[in-house]
């Protein structure tokens, strides 16, 4: 498949968009249709180089051990826990970038580690150096055979360093890119969903390590049927990629991001459908709010209407200018009648004293006193003498004053002035007294006003009508903000729409090339697991989602993961053999051609068993010029009863363990 103009019109009639739209997509996403130019895959190991010290009870000290690969099937023996599995390990360490499930203290003994590989028809080397188990040193070589045999500490002369790395997590990083570049491999994405509704999903990515789950299959125990993991749906999209379907890997991606983006407007979708439910009942609730409060103010507005406020002001003006003219009036008034009550007291002391002071002057002046009335000394005949001529009072020396002949008219006087004043008080005294009554009767009328203000300013705060008001204003408010805040529909973005028409378009590409392909690859898996062993074995499918159906014994079927275990190692070799078969048979980027297999006698693959199976792996590696398998067993006479074998590693004369 090709980033065609065809493809491209395609994509865009389905996505009912420009083809300059679906460029621009496709160019902002990092995308490209157009399908590379993939060579021929291949891997074969051709040496391995392992030194160090070795500790413990078995066989200690140093060891320098070089192991040769030929192409074929080479089978590694030796006892249990004497180094088989150790080397298929450090092979994983080497070209996966970590081991699946290297020994701690085997790791521990290691010093460096050389390999040397044939990749894609090139000489490749890879070199590890360890210091307290961990790399410290790494490094990627490119050369001649001959030369990279000299570079396992210094790199030799016409030897190339293509990259280094100086730790465990850089290596895996290294040699990672490293062969997903040269093997054609893209990185493999997947979609996964969100754990709840409210989130988006999430687009995962699986690497190198994922590959090589197809060069290291797991164990018979194991129910994935290609890889390591069963999860994202890795085996059929290892299986899509080792078919060389069109453009797999970059079906993948388009179609992760096409559910991505599609997750995220469902979320989008969720969030908004969410809001407009919650604005919905709030705005019910404020709409009802609203009426009511209409209603409770067209009730309050029928009723009497409470006193003016303004009116009760004008009111209370008019009242305090009264009170101040009755306290002028009224201060006035009583001034006045002070003053008139003085003079009657003057009068009345006038009169008074005019009349003591006759009465006095009659009664005085018939007296002939012979003693002083004081002090009884006798009055002498001299002071009487004196008294008559001069006028003067014997006794005390004071004037006589002669007898007045006007008093009566003076006493007439004295009672006419004490009538006026006395007349002149009572009327002041009754202008007062009404002064006062008017400033009283000005005093309350303006202290029933300001009574009549403060309940009216206190019933214009606090009356119903008031908070009728305000209740129905907010409620309005309310009504109009949730109006302006419910959110628009929510419309799919473009590069959606654009990736889901390109992911419908290339999923049914990929369904069209895999029909027949599956079915050759169901074909040779099933002529392979019975040349492994499986002698009742019918039929096998392999379905477009990853999965097997095995067909075995008089026609009944039934799913891989429900095979036993030994029968579950058998076919996931074929399978992976049936992949190579197929990728030389149409010239296609298949799988590159190394198998690492381990404990070939595990479950309940018997002597007989092992034996056939072995046998079928050299006659498939016989008509596959490009398998190379690496077989471990702990039963050293098993080699010797299949002929055929590539190469045989077993342990040293003398010794119980490879190294």
């Amino acid at each position: 498949m090709t980033e065609s103009p065809n493809l491209i019109q395609r994509i865009a009639e389905r996505a009912e968009s420009s083809e300059d739209t679906v460029l621009q997509v496709l160019n902002d996403y990092g995308l490209t249709l157009a399908s590379p130019r993939r060579q021929h895959r291949s891997l074969k190991v051709d040496r391995l180089r392992i030194r160090g010290v070795k500790a413990g009870e078995v066989e200690p000290g140093e060891f320098d051990r070089t192991f040769v690969f030929p192409v074929g099937v080479i089978v590694i023996s030796a006892d249990n826990l004497r180094g088989k599995t150790t080397i298929l390990e450090l092979l994983t360490l080497l070209i996966r970038g970590e081991p699946r499930d290297l020994q701690s203290d085997v790791l521990s003994w290691l010093t460096s580690v050389s390999l040397d590989m044939h990749l894609n028809g090139q000489s490749v080397g890879l070199r590890l150096r360890f210091e307290d188990s961990h790399i410290c040193d790494a490094r990627i070589l490119a050369g001649a055979p001959a030369e990279l045999e000299l570079s396992d500490d210094d790199t030799a002369c016409g030897v190339t360093l293509l990259a280094r790395a100086k730790s465990d997590e850089e290596w895996a990083e290294r040699i990672g890119t490293f062969m997903m570049a040269q093997l054609g491999l893209e990185t493999i994405q997947v979609f996964n969903k969100p754990k709840n509704n409210d989130e988006a999903g999430t687009i995962k990515s699986h690497g190198w390590p994922a590959y090589y789950g197809a060069i290291y299959p797991p164990s018979g125990a194991d129910k994935v049927l290609l890889g390591s993991t069963p999860s994202d749906y890795l085996p059929v999209r290892l299986m899509q990629v080792f078919l060389d379907m069109p453009d797999a890997t970059r079906a993948m991606r388009v179609s992760a991001l096409a559910k991505r983006l599609d997750s995220e407007h469902k979320a989008e979708q969720r969030r908004h459908h969410d809001a407009s439910d919650s604005i919905a009942l709030q705005l019910q609730a404020a709409q009802q709010r609203q009426a009511e409060a209409e209603e409770r103010l067209a009730e309050l507005k029928a009723q009497s209407p409470a006193e003016s406020l303004q009116d009760l002001i004008n009111l209370a003006s008019a009242a305090s200018r009264r009170v101040a003219d009755a306290r002028q009036t009224a201060e006035a008034a009583t001034s006045a009648f002070v003053e008139a009550q003085q003079s009657r007291v003057a009068d009345e002391k006038t009169l008074n004293g005019l009349r003591e002071s006759a009465a006095a002057s009659v009664l005085f002046h018939g007296l002939d006193p012979k003693y002083c009335p004081r002090c009884e000394e006798p009055i002498k005949s001299e002071r009487k003498q004196h008294e008559h001529e001069y006028h003067q009072c014997a006794v005390c020396d004071a004037p006589l004053v002669a007898e007045d002949d006007d008093y009566a008219e003076r006493e007439q006087r004295a009672v006419d002035a004490l009538a006026a004043t006395q007349a002149a008080e009572k009327s002041l005294s009754g202008a007062r007294s009404a002064a006062e009554t008017e400033l009283t009767e000005a005093q309350k009328e303006l202290d029933s006003l300001d009574e009549r203000m403060g309940h009216a300013q206190a019933a214009r705060q606090a009356t119903a009508r008031l908070e009728a008001e305000h209740e129905l204003a907010a409620a309005q408010a309310v009504v109009q903000a949730l109006k302006q805040l419910q959110p628009e529909p929510v419309e799919p973005p473009v590069a959606q729409v654009v990736l889901a028409a390109a992911d419908s378009i290339l999923r049914e590409e990929i369904k069209q090339f895999s029909t027949d392909l599956y079915k050759d690859l169901s074909t040779a898996t099933c002529r392979f697991g019975v040349a492994f062993g499986i002698g009742e074995l019918e039929a096998v499918r392999i379905k477009a989602n990853g999965t097997m159906d095995v067909t075995k014994g008089g026609g009944a079927t039934s799913t891989f993961s429900s095979q036993s275990p030994g029968e579950r190692l058998r076919l996931r070799y074929a399978l992976v053999v049936s992949l190579l078969r197929l990728a030389r048979e149409r010239g296609i980027a298949g799988h590159p051609g190394l198998l690492l297999l381990d404990s070939l006698k595990a479950e309940e693959v018997q002597d007989d068993h092992a034996r056939i199976l072995l046998e079928g792996l050299v006659t498939a590696a016989a008509e596959e010029p490009d398998l190379q398998i690496l077989v471990t067993t702990a039963d050293r006479s098993l080699a010797t009863q299949v002929s055929g074998l590539a190469a045989t590693i077993e342990p040293d004369p003398g010794k119980t363990t490879i190294f």
